[in-house]
């Protein structure tokens, strides 16, 4: 997993870079609701090198590797690769715990919340809206039983034009599918929370998201809804939301104000032409990107053998070595289009299943050059012995093995 996201630092990076440095000039020129549509790049780039662009045939291994496993093993329990995935893993676990505790509370918040007829007030929504003590301006939330949460003072602070403003803002946000937007750009920080330009391009696509739902409210406004709708975005103004909220849509952010209501003076339709040219860009980039490995891959798949890019050495079992035994054993695994292992299985061992487990643990997560054809039945021998020979001597040879 480690090896991938790696692989998928620099491409993201630039494109992240790209985005955010061209993102003035593509709010000023092209308007909110393009600019805002741009961040599918986004995904697309990784899709692009996620998924095989290129169908290939499967090859079968003939060669076996051969590997040494030393006994300083059984006292380094981890890798250098284990090391960086489990320091990776623990801020996957702290950012899902954030957004854990997120849902909680909003969870309390709609629960102590009361429920409001919007056609009392001549109000019109596609959604049930709730009235809550807590909730700072008006959002949306919900994937799949979206509510609007309205202030208690929702009646009494805006005007009867301002109340539908806002609510359609909300069911913008609903009828454009914002919130699952919101939800794959949760996923595609959490995976990347390392990356500093992660947390800038969230902030700005969250800040897009906004200037493009206002947008598309106003789109046919006459001149006293903007001006309405100007002054609700300021009668919203509000410091900072107690808690942060990543699946929500928030209406009103002092922070974000001033750029807003400026917006609503630079009013543009959406340019379905810079979009698909900007598609089109990315997938062309995505393919140039993936020459050099894919050259690579023709070379490797010449001689039937992917390059091992990663190794993770198995732990000598504890046990084993406490009795000072020695053995080896044979396994064989596939290796996808990707370079990712599956499919371990045990041919031989000795002793019998001594050596099984740590070596079926080790071998799952080998990585090998991406080749864009699957190799199956891929052989290696992993030789357990005390004692090993000099390390200035490559430890990993190729021997060729009979065919059947």
């Amino acid at each position: 997993m480690i090896s991938l996201l790696l692989e998928l630092l620099l491409p993201l990076s630039l494109m992240l870079l790209t985005l955010l440095v061209l993102r003035p000039y593509l709010l000023r020129r092209l308007g909110a609701r393009t600019s805002y549509a741009l961040w599918c790049l986004v995904p697309l780039l990784l899709l692009c090198f996620v998924l095989p662009l290129q169908l290939g045939s499967n090859s079968t291994s003939t060669v076996m590797q051969v590997y040494q496993v030393g006994l300083q093993q059984a006292e380094q329990q981890f890798s250098t690769g284990s090391l960086w995935l489990w320091l990776w893993l623990c801020g996957v676990l702290l950012f899902s715990m954030t957004v854990l505790r997120s849902q909680l509370q909003l969870h309390k918040e709609k629960a102590a919340a009361k429920s409001v007829d919007l056609d009392s007030a001549e109000l019109v929504s596609d959604l049930p809206c709730l009235l809550s003590h807590k909730a700072q301006g008006p959002y949306i939330s919900g994937l799949f039983k979206a509510e609007i949460l309205l202030p208690t003072d929702f009646f009494q602070r805006f005007s009867p034009t301002q109340q539908q403003l806002i609510i359609q803002h909300e069911l913008t946000h609903w009828r454009r599918g914002d919130l699952f937007c919101n939800l794959l750009a949760l996923v595609l920080l959490m995976l990347f929370w390392f990356n500093p330009l992660c947390w800038l391009a969230y902030r700005a696509y969250r800040h897009d998201q906004e200037l493009a739902c206002d947008a598309l409210v106003l789109a046919n406004a006459c001149k006293a809804d903007k001006i309405a709708y100007g002054k609700a975005l300021l009668s919203n103004s509000e410091p900072t939301p107690v808690s942060w909220q990543g699946l929500t849509t928030h209406y009103g952010d002092i922070k974000q104000m001033k750029q807003r209501i400026q917006q609503l003076q630079n009013q543009r339709g959406f340019s379905k032409t810079t979009l698909i040219a900007a598609v089109a860009a990315v997938l062309v980039a995505g393919l140039w990107l993936q020459q050099p490995a894919q050259a690579a891959a023709s070379a490797t798949t010449a001689k039937n053998e992917p390059a091992p890019v990663m190794r993770v050495e198995p732990n000598y079992p504890v046990q084993a070595a406490e009795q000072q035994i020695e053995g080896y054993v044979d396994a064989k695994f596939d290796v996808s289009a990707e370079g990712k292992v599956s499919n371990v299985r045990i041919v031989r061992s000795v002793p019998e299943a001594t050596f099984d487990k740590v070596s079926v643990t080790a071998l799952e997560q080998w990585q090998y050059a991406a080749t864009g054809h699957e190799h199956k039945d891929m052989l290696v021998r992993l030789e357990f012995a005390m004692d090993l020979l000099d390390a200035n001597i490559e430890r990993v040879g190729v021997i060729p093995t009979a065919k059947h």
